[in-house]
């Protein structure tokens, strides 16, 4: 575990622990929806390869579409607010779903209608949650905040598909998305019990357009070489990651005959193994640099998901490989993310974070909808095996290349080079 981490500064600090509570309770909610939404669709509305494909495209969408005006917004405005707001109106939208399928209303319009609209309140919250945290806890506190966020993911991620696996076997997939619905009300009673007053920095000199300042984030990112390929790497691996996740359950259910449990459970172990890459992250950058962590880590992650296409029709070894394959990529992402993540904050100045923030998440996850819609084409062209094949290998010699590039020689210390 990391010196930062072991300090424990941040274990007494009230404010921060009722953030981090309040994200991990959502995000573990979040992941049951990441289970319990797709599979709603495949058993209730007998959806195919194209409409899990256009589900998926809908949930990530609206980072293309909000996330930047979100940025420059968020930079001239407090955030805690938008935190508690997001996180009511997703309880609202969420409800829809179990209410409309118990009284015999549930579509797939209705259902690719709330999905977008969570989409697009994620998209403002996750842009509201970095920009907040900078300014809850000090500079040289958010190494290790960073640290705690990342671990978070990996715990919801742990708990929170298999819960959704269960859940879904027990009440019902779309039943099932009452506890997600709950979760996100925990968030934002979480976030009204922070005490510290925000300040807002008025900006100097004379306000300019929403575009020219949404222009000087992408610029920030364009003109510094370790920020632009770390942008450019997370933009391909979330492109042809995601044509293997969104094939994932389909291919489980109807080629592998899995239940939802099993399906649950098996996304868990991904978790598992990005908790470790988590807790290693500091000593694997202490052996071998930050820079060559992010590289290697990511051809890890991508050997991971390799391993996918490749399980048997026999129910118990398919259980195993992906098991194997699923826990090597979470382990590889988990490094990737805690080290990416510090270079990105250690490069933003504080004026310029919303924007920044933003801007990453535009570029990196603005490839999750076409990859989606490319697993929907694909799936129905070459079939789900094919596919998830076509995402998984160019994803492993793609990530190869990064080895020659300026992020091999990325370094926190530093700050990376310009």
């Amino acid at each position: 575990m990391s010196q930062a981490v072991q300090q424990g500064s941040l274990w007494r600090h009230r404010d921060f622990m009722l953030l981090w509570s309040g994200e991990t309770i959502s995000q573990t909610g979040a992941q049951i929806s990441l289970v319990a939404v797709p599979l709603t669709a495949i058993t209730v509305l007998h959806a195919g390869p194209t409409e899990v494909a256009l589900l998926t495209a809908l949930q990530y969408a609206p980072v293309i579409l909000i996330t930047l005006f979100a940025g420059a917004w968020l930079d001239r405005h407090r955030r805690r607010p938008v935190l508690v707001v997001t996180n009511l109106l997703r309880f609202l939208l969420i409800v829809l779903i179990p209410l409309s399928y118990l009284a015999g209303m549930l579509s797939l319009g209705l259902l690719y209608a709330v999905t977008f609209g969570i989409g697009l309140l994620m998209a403002v919250f996750d842009v509201a949650y970095v920009v907040y945290l900078s300014s809850l806890v000090s500079r040289d506190q958010l190494i290790e905040a960073n640290a705690k966020l990342e671990g978070t993911y990996s715990i919801a991620q742990i708990g929170g598909p298999g819960i959704g696996g269960v859940l879904v076997q027990v009440a019902t997939a779309p039943v099932a998305l009452i506890a997600n619905a709950a979760t996100c009300l925990f968030a934002a009673l979480a976030f009204v019990g922070i005490r510290k007053p925000e300040v807002v920095e008025p900006p100097e000199g004379e306000r300019r357009s929403m575009r020219a300042e949404i222009a000087e984030g992408l610029q920030a990112i364009l003109r510094h070489r370790v920020l632009r390929m770390l942008a450019v790497q997370a933009a391909l691996f979330n492109l042809f990651e995601q044509i293997v996740l969104t094939l994932y359950l389909l291919f489980g259910v109807r080629e592998l005959k899995l239940g939802a449990g099993e399906l649950g459970l098996i996304l868990t172990t991904a978790s598992v193994g990005g908790l470790v890459g988590v807790l290693v992250a500091a000593r694997a950058a202490a052996a071998i640099g930050t820079g060559r962590c992010i590289v290697i880590s990511m051809v890890v992650s991508a050997a991971g998901l390799v391993v996918v296409p490749f399980a048997p029709a026999t129910p118990v070894l398919a259980i195993v490989v992906l098991i194997g394959g699923f826990v090597v990529y979470g382990f590889g992402l988990g490094i990737f993310s805690v080290h990416s993540l510090s270079v990105r904050m250690a490069q933003a100045p504080p004026e310029l974070l919303g924007r920044i923030t933003a801007t990453f998440r535009l570029l990196i996850y603005g490839t999750i909808p076409i990859g989606a819609l490319l697993a929907g084409v694909l799936g129905n062209l070459v079939g789900i095996r094919a596919a998830i094949m076509f995402g998984a290998v160019p994803l492993l010699a793609l990530s190869t290349l990064f080895w020659f590039s300026a992020v091999r020689h990325a370094d926190i210390s530093n700050g990376g080079s310009p």
